[in-house]
C-alpha cells in the first residue's frame, strides 16, 4: 500500500545585487507554491536489496510554468530527474546506516525567477547478519531453528531459556501481519527485534515443546541472578537486571546507555531494549526502545496480562499488568 508523506520543505535563498548607474537594486526571486508530497512505499527500516517507488507532486509555479522533480540519492549523491508524471525507483544498496534521500522540485522554464524546493526522507537501512551485535554465545548455549532461524538456548535455573526474542510473524496472502508485529511497522526489524504479541497472541507463540514463561518461572529465574530468596510472583524484584541485560549495539551505538546504578553482566536471556507498542485498532505505536526491554509471562491478573520489564536506569525487574489485546511485548519461550 501506498503511503502519503508530506515532507519538511528546506528553502534555499539567494539575493542577486546588481549595480546601475552607481544605483544598487535587488533582485530577489519567488518561492514556488504549494506543498511538497510524496507517495511511496517505503517503510523506515529498509534492508539491502529492497527496492521501493515514489512519486513527487504538489508544487507549482505561480505563473504557470512547468514544475520538474529530481531525486537525490545518498551515498553516491547521483540525481535522477523524472519525466513529468514518472516515478523514482531506489534500491537499497549493500550498507548499514542512517540515511536521507532528498526530493527537490524546481521550474521548467523560469529557474532564474524561482528558488527550488526541496524535502527529504530519512530512513535506516538494517542487517540480519550485521546490525544487532554484542550477543556473543555463553559456554552453556545450545542453538536451535525454528521457522528457519537460529536462535541460542541457556540451561538456567533448572530450565532451557530462549536467549533471543521470538521471531515468529505470520502474514495473509497481502503479506499483512496477522499475528505478531515488525517493529515501526517494517518487515526488515522482524528478525533483528523479533515480533511483538498481544497477551492473546503470546499464549500461543512459542514453537511446539516451548511455552510461554509464568511469573513463578520469572521468579525462579531472578532468584538465579541475585533476587532475594524471599521473591515471589507479582512482586518487584530490587535486583537482578544488570545480570539479564547484554550489551549490545545497533548498527554501532549502543542501545543501554550507562547509569551507575546498573553492571550489565549479560549472565541470562540477554535482555535487548527494542521497548513495547501500544494497539488502536489496527495500528502499533512504537515506544520505549532503548529505555525499555517487555516480556510477556502466561499469567493473568485483575483480567490484565502480567509482563515482566527492564528500565534502563535501575537494576530493578519490574513486573506490570497491561490489557490483553492492545499492548504488544516480546517472547522468550522456555522449557
Amino acid at each position: 500500500m501506498m503511503k502519503l508523506h508530506y515532507i519538511s520543505i528546506l528553502t534555499a535563498a539567494l539575493a542577486l545585487m546588481v549595480c546601475f548607474s552607481c544605483k544598487k537594486k535587488e533582485e530577489t526571486k519567488e518561492s514556488l507554491t504549494g506543498t511538497m508530497k510524496v507517495d511511496h512505499n517505503m517503510d523506515s527500516y529498509v534492508k539491502s536489496g529492497d527496492t521501493f517507488t515514489f512519486s513527487p507532486g504538489g508544487v507549482t509555479a505561480p505563473d504557470g510554468t512547468g514544475i520538474g522533480y529530481y531525486f537525490t540519492a545518498p551515498i553516491t549523491g547521483i540525481k535522477d530527474t523524472l519525466r513529468a508524471g514518472a516515478t523514482y525507483s531506489y534500491e537499497v544498496p549493500d550498507t548499514t546506516g542512517t540515511f536521507i534521500l532528498t526530493c527537490t522540485a524546481y521550474p521548467i522554464e523560469s529557474s532564474d525567477k524561482y528558488y527550488v524546493k526541496s524535502g527529504t526522507i530519512t530512513f535506516v537501512i538494517v542487517s540480519e547478519t550485521k546490525t544487532l551485535t554484542g550477543l556473543g554465545r555463553h559456554l552453556d548455549d545450545y542453538r536451535v531453528w525454528i521457522d528457519g532461524q537460529e536462535y541460542y538456548v541457556q540451561k538456567i535455573a533448572g530450565q532451557e531459556w530462549m536467549r533471543n526474542n521470538l521471531r515468529t510473524i505470520r502474514r495473509d496472502d497481502n503479506g499483512r501481519e496477522v499475528f505478531g508485529h515488525s517493529f515501526a511497522n517494517s518487515p526488515a526489524m522482524q528478525n533483528i527485534f523479533g515480533g511483538y504479541y498481544t497477551w492473546e497472541e503470546a499464549q500461543t507463540a512459542c514453537p511446539e515443546g516451548w511455552r510461554l514463561p509464568s511469573e513463578s518461572d520469572w521468579v525462579n529465574l531472578l532468584k538465579t541472578v541475585g533476587a532475594p530468596d524471599s521473591l515471589k510472583p507479582m512482586e518487584t524484584s530490587p535486583s537482578g537486571a544488570g545480570k539479564l541485560m547484554v550489551k549490545a549495539y545497533f548498527n554501532g551505538t549502543v542501545m543501554w546507555d550507562y547509569y551507575r546504578a546498573v553492571n550489565i553482566k549479560d549472565e541470562a536471556i540477554s535482555a535487548i531494549p527494542v521497548g513495547y507498542a501500544n494497539i488502536t485498532g489496527d495500528q502499533y505505536e512504537f515506544t520505549g526502545d532503548l529505555d525499555y526491554a517487555a516480556f510477556w509471562t502466561s499469567d493473568e491478573y485483575g483480567g490484565k496480562g502480567v509482563y515482566r520489564y527492564i528500565y534502563k536506569e535501575y537494576d530493578n525487574v519490574f513486573v506490570g499488568t497491561a490489557s490483553k489485546d492492545s499492548f504488544a511485548a516480546n517472547v522468550r519461550c522456555i522449557k
